[in-house]
């Protein structure tokens, strides 16, 4: 087993970089493509047929609901990779149907979590928008400072969701531990971020405007649109799972193995 996912203890184990934590996301998501992309795929087309039938998009349309929908298909997809991912990283593969049972069982707290983020980084957002249709010419700046909230609370809380899957503290706990874990990186993590968001959203762009040049739009979000999803998803799972672990064991100097014990 390479050094980037071998168990080792700070300081001469794993420490959390921008470059260690993107190749160890995508040495993962590699060594369990299968079965991560069966899960991602089966989940992010269910969430895209629930989308058509109401909104007639596959992609979410407006007054669809997606944005709850959306919240629940990240849940479901992100609580069962976070359990495989920690145990790829302790030497072990696990099947589709293994990830689901065992990563099911802890869908309720990645459920809760992502909607309070998501409701988190909706305040700031709708703050400006009333305070800037009362004061028109503040809008865009108040608007500039929602979104460097909205980014802050993103970094802050960057690692919450494996905190509440892996451990124990309680739901509010978490957060705070959250907080804590990501305190003296968070410049790396926000370039962590920008690089994600630069890869997903150039992919996004390219695969939108083959939708909007389609004439069946439908088949292409079926070809398309769903297995970019997926990855995405896969990807935005598997990222904090892997800066959480890199984080505990360049500060706390926890190894995997105690790690993932949880799960034992």
């Amino acid at each position: 087993m390479t050094d980037i996912t071998s168990p080792a203890m700070a300081p001469d184990g794993p420490r959390f970089t921008i470059g260690r934590s993107l190749s160890m996301t995508f040495a993962v998501l590699g060594r369990n493509f299968g079965p991560m992309a069966l899960v991602a795929v089966a989940i992010t087309a269910i969430q895209s047929a629930i989308d058509y039938a109401l909104s007639g998009d596959p992609t979410g349309g407006e007054g669809s609901g997606s944005s709850i929908l959306g919240a629940l298909t990240y849940a479901f997809i992100t609580a069962p990779l976070t359990y495989a991912t920690f145990q790829d990283l302790r030497g072990a593969r696990v099947s589709a149907s293994e990830m689901m049972s065992r990563g099911f069982a802890r869908v309720m707290p990645v459920i809760f979590t992502s909607l309070v983020v998501g409701l988190a980084v909706m305040v700031p957002i709708v703050v400006a928008f009333v305070v800037g249709m009362i004061a028109p010419i503040a809008m865009y700046p108040l608007l500039a400072a929602a979104g460097i909230c909205v980014l802050l609370l993103i970094v802050i809380w960057f690692v919450v969701v494996p905190v509440q899957v892996m451990e124990s503290g309680g739901f509010g706990a978490g957060f705070r531990r959250a907080t804590a874990l990501s305190s003296g990186r968070r410049w790396s993590i926000l370039g962590l971020l920008l690089v994600y968001g630069v890869l997903i959203v150039a992919l996004f762009a390219a695969v939108f405007t083959v939708i909007y040049l389609a004439s069946d739009m439908t088949l292409v979000v079926l070809l398309l649109y769903i297995p970019l999803g997926a990855f995405s998803s896969a990807i935005g799972a598997i990222l904090p799972a892997v800066v959480y672990y890199l984080l505990r064991a360049e500060k706390e100097g926890v190894g995997i193995d105690e790690i993932a014990r949880v799960f034992d």
